[in-house]
């Protein structure tokens, strides 16, 4: 049963870990289910037991040639940018199992846009470093609550974006872009403590889990990414 199931059967919200308003909860309130035994899901292991679970694989030495990275990317460029998508890839260790990262805790990214286009505001917990191999242009960026500024970018160029700033990448010029992100991405998905709010509003905002969103946006309808229940 997925978590969209589980909260319509509760007289939950339609829209797993969408935010409430006072109203909702008194009414949640009045028929949520009470619980007095321990849950399902709780465990309780000897020390013995849980050093022998904790212990994870070793990760390999992981190394990619740019050409494979390319090769992706100029696929990605011939197709049209949809509402909400990037040309976007990610280089994955595969020892890193269910963290999906180029290390157990690091993320790393290809992110291509051609000139005159734009990657829309949004913003997210993890924090982000956006290295310029290729191209011109700007970056908003949220400095602190009210204060914005455009930080313009050439080759060479690095950007540290902060965990939950607003921010929208800007192309300009004749070349592509190419930026080459790193984040904490896996780290925050792996304790749970991923979020994620694009387009704009609060009303976007997500806590990346099975059930909330089949992507980093709401307003992708595709199918990509969609979780089966």
């Amino acid at each position: 049963m997925t978590s969209n199931a589980q909260g319509n059967e509760n007289g939950g919200s339609q829209v797993a870990g969408r935010a409430i308003n006072i109203e909702e909860y008194e009414a949640l309130l009045a028929t949520m289910p009470s619980v007095r035994e321990s849950s399902e899901a709780a465990s309780v292991l000897t020390a013995d037991d849980y050093f022998k679970v904790v212990r994870k694989q070793d990760t390999r030495p992981a190394f990619w040639k740019f050409q494979d990275v390319r090769e992706t990317l100029d696929r990605l460029a011939e197709e049209p940018l949809r509402e909400a998508e990037r040309r976007f890839c990610t280089t994955v260790n595969a020892d890193t199992g269910e963290l999906v990262g180029a290390s157990p805790f690091i993320f790393i990214g290809w992110q291509l846009i051609h000139p005159g286009e734009e990657v829309p505001p949004h913003r997210h917990n993890s924090v982000a470093i956006y290295h310029i191999l290729e191209g011109s242009g700007f970056t908003a960026v949220q400095s602190a609550g009210s204060t914005w500024a455009k930080y313009h970018w050439e080759k060479g160029d690095t950007l540290a974006c902060p965990a939950w700033a607003y921010h929208a990448h800007y192309a300009e010029g004749d070349a592509d872009t190419l930026m080459y992100v790193v984040q904490d991405m896996p780290m925050m998905a792996a304790s749970r403590t991923l979020f994620w709010e694009e387009p704009l509003g609060q009303e976007n905002i997500r806590h990346m889990v099975v059930g909330t969103s089949p992507s980093w946006s709401v307003t992708r309808h595709d199918g990509a990414g969609q979780e089966e229940g």
